[in-house]
Formats: C-alpha cells, structure tokens, sequence
C-alpha cells in the first residue's frame, strides 16, 4: 500500500472517531435538546467534514496521480534520452529472441517487442495496458508482485492463437526497473519460449520409460529361463534346449536394442562421419533384398525393384544401405500373406527420390507425424510380435537428414504405406550422373 493510501485511511478513522466524539460531547452536554435542531447541528458539522475530507482525499489522489506520472515520464525520458539512443534502443530489443515487454507502476505499457507480439498472439494491434497483452492471471500477479515487493518473479504461462490455435509455453521473468536513486519505476517481463524444452524433456522421459520397459521384458524370460534351469532344468534335455533358445533369442532382442540405441545417440550427437561416394542403386537395392528374401518367403511377400539399373546416387554405402534394410524390413513386417513391396526411385530437382511401398493395412492419419519417433508403434501388440526394437524409423529420419536430406511417409488405411527418402544430387569429383532406363527386377517369394 503506498503512503497516500495510508494516510486516506488514517484520516477515514479519525474522522469516524471525532464524530463520535462529537456525538457523545453533544448528548451529555446538551441532554434536551431537541431532534430537530440536533439534527440540524449535526448535518452543518458533517457537511463541513465532509468538504475537509473531500479536498484532503482529491489532493492525495492528485499527489498520487502526480508522482506516477513523474516516474512514467522518468522512465520514457530515460529510455528515449536521444533520438540516437531510441534508435538503439529499439534496434536491440528488436533483434532479442525473447518477448520484451515494459510497463510503468500504473501497469501502462510502455515498450513491447515483435518478438513479445508473436509469442503472445497480439499481432499489430494496440496496446496500452498490462490487460491488452493477456489475461492470464499469472502474468499480472507476476507484474503486481514485482511493484509490490521490488523483487524479481517468474511463472509459467501456456498462450493459443494463430489460425491453427498453436499452442505455446512460455516462461515469463519478471524484474524491478530502477532508474533513478534505486526508486521502482516500472517492471520489464522477459517472455521465454520453453515449448520445445518442455516437449524435449516429455521424449526423454517417454524415451527412458520405453527403454526400460524394451528391456525389462526379455530380461524378465532371460532370468525366468535361467533360474529354471539351475533349478533342475538341465537334466531335461529337449525342454533345456529350447529354453536356451529362448533365452539366446531374448538376448538378442536386448543386443539389437542396445545397438540401436547407441547407433541413434551417434548419429544425433553427429558423431558419425559419412564418405560419400557414387553408388548404383539398383544394385544396392538387389543386396538388401538378397539378405531379406528368406524372411520375405516366410511371410509370403515378393519383392520388386523398379530402380534404372544405370541410376546412381552420392551417399555413404554402408548408411544407405542401412536405411533400405530398415525401410525394406518394415514393408516386409507390416505386410499381408500375398503382398509386395516395391522400391523406385527418380530424379527430380536436385534431389534423388527414393521410395519403398507396400501393400499392408497402411497407417491411420493421425499416427502419420509420430511414426519416426523413437520407440513409437502405431500397433503396439502387432509390432513386438514381428519383432524389432522401435527404433528403425528414427534412425532412417536421422540418417536421411545426416546427408542433407529429409524422410517422409504418406500411407492410406487398408492400401499401404509409402517411405521416401530425398536425398540431395551431389556432383563428385570427376564423377558424372548417367541417364536412366528403368529396368524391373522382381524377387517372388516362395511360399
């Protein structure tokens, strides 16, 4: 409460109290008199009373209304010293990241930033005060809280707006500005974009929730098994022989898991190192489905490759070829009995198009933006019982943009599923692009 405030109360009570006063002196000192005229007496005496007062409150008022002003205008005087220094000034709160936003001891605003417009959704309207940039309560209990206390505060705030209702998370310092002789004269609020930290902090945990949980089951057979068997199990002979199966294939789940791990955290922290080079695709393609035929025959799928037999790409071998056996072995695993998956690619601005589709139940739109997260399964019961650790299509997103270029799926529900890869056409040293004449190798599986 500011002085004015306190003297207007203190000045409410003594009047209240020399009313009262007169009240009780006018009763015992004149006992008979009349009603009217003690009426009268009393409504001249609170008349006069009430003048004195009314000035005495409309001069603090005015005092009050003063002061801020004075300090309003310090602060714009200050921040607008010289058309010189406007001109800095606006050009670095201009060029920060962070929403910038300035407001007097009245809650006027006195400078906000485009990039505090953009954060908050205000566009090019106008903005006087506190109330016009947002009326989330946590923002002006955190610019009252600063004039009140002349110490630092900060929330945390969520904002919609824009045509798609985007939602953003902001972290909102708020802190005393002192110009003059350390006098509070306003408060500047910093708004911080914290959306993508606090969805990087949700996939680490989901990451670390997944991770435990991959490996707590096969660790969970592998222990059974184990336990059994040292328990007896090893003088029966045929149930000892497939336990150790089940224990070596549960092993192997836990090694891919772990491998893969460790490949994506290579390949985001960038240290993995590519060597491009000039590769036929088609035969690179014909490689991987030579290593994938025997599972392709088990599910009844047939391969096909539509690649020009004279089409070459500029990429790193061993990561490409990654890339296919993870997109290939997909196709292949989230197929139907009968089905088939067919690999092409082409040519087109600057860029090679290689894409992968298959034939199975496709993918329901809205599972399309997550299917190159980590660990994330649009059949969650479908895709442990084919195996895999959940992680392929993450590291092909990765890999795809390690050499500069993008990975993308488009799929329709009951029609299958389309992979592409665009990876940018790289002229080599004294190395020249053939033309293409498409060519169609066809691997039928057996069933």
């Amino acid at each position: 409460m500011t002085i004015q405030g306190k003297k207007i109360i203190l000045a409410t009570f003594a009047v209240v109290a020399f009313f009262a006063l007169y009240e009780t002196a006018k009763t015992l000192l004149f006992p008979r008199m009349g009603v009217v005229t003690s009426h009268f007496i009393t409504t001249i005496v609170v008349g006069i009373i009430t003048v004195f007062i009314a000035r005495y409150v409309v001069r603090q008022q005015m005092h009050l209304l003063h002061e801020r002003e004075e300090s309003n205008q310090r602060l714009r005087d200050a921040l607008t010293k010289s058309g010189r220094d406007e001109n800095l000034l606006r050009s670095i709160v201009a060029s920060v990241a962070e929403g910038l936003v300035i407001t007097g001891r009245d809650s006027n605003v006195l400078l906000i930033n485009d990039a505090a417009r953009t954060l908050l959704h205000l566009g090019q309207r106008p903005v006087v005060r506190l109330t016009d940039i947002s009326r989330d309560p946590h923002v002006h209990r955190a610019f009252a809280k600063v004039l009140a206390s002349g110490e630092r505060d900060e929330t945390r705030i969520e904002v919609r707006g824009g045509p798609a209702q985007e939602k953003r998370i902001l972290r909102l310092h708020a802190a005393p500005l002192r110009l003059h002789d350390g006098q509070l004269d306003g408060v500047v609020g910093a708004f911080i974009d914290i959306s993508k930290l606090e969805m990087l902090e949700r996939v680490r945990q989901e990451f670390l929730s997944n991770v435990s949980h991959e490996l707590r089951t096969p660790l969970a057979a592998i222990t059974a098994y184990t336990e059994t068997l040292l328990d007896g199990g090893l003088d029966d002979h045929d149930n000892s022989l497939r336990f150790l199966h089940t224990i070596h294939r549960n092993a192997e789940r836990m090694r891919a898991l772990v491998s893969d791990i460790s490949e994506l955290s290579a390949i985001e922290s960038g240290a993995v190192s590519l060597r491009l080079e000039r590769l036929p695709l088609n035969q690179l393609v014909n490689d991987v489905f030579s290593g994938l035929l025997p599972r392709a025959s088990q599910l009844g799928v047939s391969l096909k490759n539509q690649i020009a037999e004279d089409l070459y790409v500029s990429a790193d071998r061993r990561r490409l070829e990654q890339i296919l056996v993870n997109l290939v072995d997909n196709a292949i695993k989230f197929n139907r009995p009968g089905g088939h998956v067919t690999v092409n690619a082409c040519a087109a601005d600057d860029q090679h198009l290689i894409t992968v589709r298959d034939t199975g139940p496709g993918i329901p739109p809205e599972s399309l933006p997550r299917v190159f997260e980590r660990f994330y399964r649009v059949d969650k019961a479908r895709s442990r019982e084919a195996g895999g650790t959940g992680l392929g299509l993450a590291i092909v997103k990765h890999l795809a943009r390690a050499h500069g270029g993008e990975a993308y799926v488009t799929s329709e529900v009951g029609a299958g599923s389309e992979f592409s890869i665009k990876l940018p056409q790289r002229t080599l040293a004294g190395l020249t692009e053939l033309p293409s004449a498409v060519s169609e190798t066809s691997y039928a599986a057996k069933l």
